[in-house]
């Protein structure tokens, strides 16, 4: 089934958000993608508590169901499906139904859905191919999609009408799961030509011209990372107006630094971006650390708040840490990825998905400790030597020893323990355990900002070491 009923209808809506004036505010806090604007002003996407739309998420084949369902208009109140692991209660059972009558979505040879699991990016083509006409116009190739490939009809009907042109290195990694913005990003053009990018070009609004970034006045220069946009904006806030956009891999000149934001410029733009999508090479600050992808993981989260102890929880604690973390490894010229910024809880296997997908250099998940006596106090560090033992033990041994000078804690050594997130992370991976909530002395320094900035800084200067 192509969709075609309600496009004449909607894009006077979307009209809004198109061309070179873009909305001055997002509607969510933690993107400022005009194309996720767009569809949750048509009730395709919403977020979550907190005004969020957690954009590094995955999708997973039920929120695909709904989406696709919504964009479509699909009319199925009917939330019987054939399906053992989708019940009628399910809060996208009829979506699901109608997504199967429309054949845009199947179930598995044992008669399940699966709603679950996470979407692929080669399932995502499929599903937005099987759902909307396509108008090939571009000539294009991928190195890892060739004839035979499951997929391969799909990806290349999205690729040639311009949806998506896959990675700077010419791949389109069909076996990635899609986050909610990929999908937002690939639905919005699907539906809406405007949002399409240019051929050699990254958006409808602004053509950028890369050549010869003047470096005058500058503090750095930077690249754009871990999105395949990012919006130019006049003020250091989503609150203030698009003025341009920057495609994935582009270079910029960077002049100033305000909390997360930098003000950047190119031939064609300057304005300001969030630095969580930058890669900035600092001129007067030379670190080992300068090119890597380091993933930084605040432990708990949302409704789990971690270990509890003398009026304390982890999980604001360990944001807190992370959160102070994050600057000092951008300012050295890292590439952070934070699995989350705010209190919510990403799921552990979409913790280590996310540091897979983006093949991090290094996964730090950060945790405070808690125990049945109140004796045990102190730092520890943790390894698995699944992948990368070697690389992993030493990394933990740097961390550790660093901590130990920083904060004055207890030595309570590093250990080698299968904990998920750093069992399932394929690259060198750690996860420390500041102090001890439930130890008197331990948890006032916990309390404390000093404390908190210590770690951070001990933290810093492990990674440091390892890479020294």
């Amino acid at each position: 089934m192509k969709w075609i009923g309600t496009l004449s209808v909607v894009s006077l809506a979307a009209a809004a958000f198109a061309g070179g004036s873009a909305a001055s505010a997002s509607t969510f806090s933690d993107t400022d993608e005009t194309e996720v604007d767009v569809l949750a002003e048509e009730g395709i996407v919403s977020g979550y508590e907190g005004n969020e739309f957690r954009p590094d998420r995955s999708v997973t084949r039920a929120e695909a169901a709904v989406m696709i369902g919504r964009a479509n208009d699909f009319q199925n109140d009917d939330t019987s499906t054939p399906f053992a692991d989708v019940p009628d209660s399910h809060y996208a059972a009829a979506h699901i139904q109608a997504a199967v009558e429309n054949d845009v979505l199947n179930g598995y040879p044992d008669g399940t859905f699966q709603p679950d699991e996470t979407l692929s990016r080669g399932e995502m083509a499929a599903v937005l191919n099987r759902s909307f006409d396509m108008d090939t116009e571009q000539d294009i190739s991928f190195t890892d999609i060739q004839p035979g490939h499951t997929f391969y009809g799909d990806i290349y009907e999205l690729a040639e009408s311009g949806v998506t042109s896959g990675y700077p290195d010419g791949t389109f990694r069909s076996d990635q799961s899609i986050s909610r913005l990929e999908f937002s990003l690939m639905l919005t053009r699907t539906m809406y030509p405007e949002f399409r990018p240019e051929a050699d070009g990254p958006g409808p609004d602004y053509e950028p011209d890369t050549e010869g970034v003047n470096t005058d006045d500058a503090i750095g220069v930077g690249e754009v990372v871990n999105s395949p946009t990012l919006n130019v904006r006049t003020g250091p806030s989503t609150n203030n107006e698009q003025i341009g956009r920057l495609a994935e891999g582009e270079e910029v000149a960077v002049h100033e630094r305000v909390d997360n934001w930098v003000r950047i410029s190119t031939d064609s733009v300057d304005g300001y971006v969030s630095h969580a999508y930058l890669m900035v090479d600092y001129f007067d600050h030379e670190s080992p650390l300068l090119g890597e992808t380091i993933v930084v993981d605040p432990g708990h989260g949302g409704g789990d708040p971690g270990g509890l102890g003398n009026g304390l929880s982890e999980s604001p604690i360990v944001l807190d840490v992370s959160l102070y973390l994050e600057p000092m490894l951008q300012e050295a010229g890292a590439n952070v990825i934070m699995t989350r910024r705010s209190d919510w809880y990403p799921e552990l296997s979409e913790r280590v998905q996310q540091a897979n997908n983006a093949e991090a250099d290094v996964f730090l998940s950060v945790h405070t400790n808690a125990a049945g006596s109140s004796a045990a106090r102190g730092t520890e560090t943790f390894y698995d030597d699944t992948y990368a033992p070697g690389d992993s033990s030493r990394l933990a041994e740097d961390l550790q020893r660093e901590m130990l000078a920083k904060l004055g804690t207890n030595d309570r050594g590093v250990k080698e323990y299968g904990f998920y997130v750093i069992r399932n992370a394929q690259m060198p991976s750690a996860l420390v355990e500041l102090a001890f909530k439930t130890n008197d002395a331990d948890a006032e320094k916990l309390r404390t900002d000093e404390f908190r900035r210590d770690s951070a800084e001990a933290l810093y200067d492990g990674l440091v070491e390892y890479y020294d």
